[in-house]
């Protein structure tokens, strides 16, 4: 992959990444909680293939995302333990909003997980802009 398909790979992922931040802010509003979080999740996972993807790493599988941000990011000091932890607790959050028909999320933990996955953008969107992948 050439530096400038990681570029406009990036900022793809990055579009989505904002897109899916404002459908959960959105499925909040409309009491959709579990949708809401799981948006939620989806904002952080695609600013997440963003960040590894300027180390030119294109992982097949949402647990490989995880073990490469923590390796890559939280490791190196790039990003802070609290947002790789906000990470691993958005993706635990999705995986029973999408597939444990019996999970019925309150408000506070949708409200709560969209903070969560808003302060991970701004902390990764930080990250991107220093290696210079988005404008400032």
């Amino acid at each position: 992959m050439t530096d400038e398909n990681r570029r406009d790979n990036a900022r793809a992922e990055v579009a989505l990444g904002d897109d899916a931040l404002r459908a959960a802010e959105e499925l909040v509003k409309l009491g959709l909680f579990n949708d809401a979080v799981s948006r939620a999740y989806y904002a952080a996972f695609h600013y997440a293939r963003a960040l590894l993807l300027t180390l030119g790493l294109e992982p097949k599988t949402h647990r490989g995302v995880m073990a490469l941000l923590e390796e890559h990011f939280e490791r190196a000091g790039r990003l802070s333990r609290a947002a790789v932890s906000a990470f691993a607790r958005l993706q635990t959050f999705r995986g029973l909003a999408d597939y444990d028909s019996r999970a019925r999320l309150p408000s506070e933990r949708a409200v709560e997980e969209v903070v969560a996955s808003r302060a991970f953008l701004d902390e990764a969107r930080e990250v991107l802009r220093a290696a210079g992948y988005l404008d400032r």
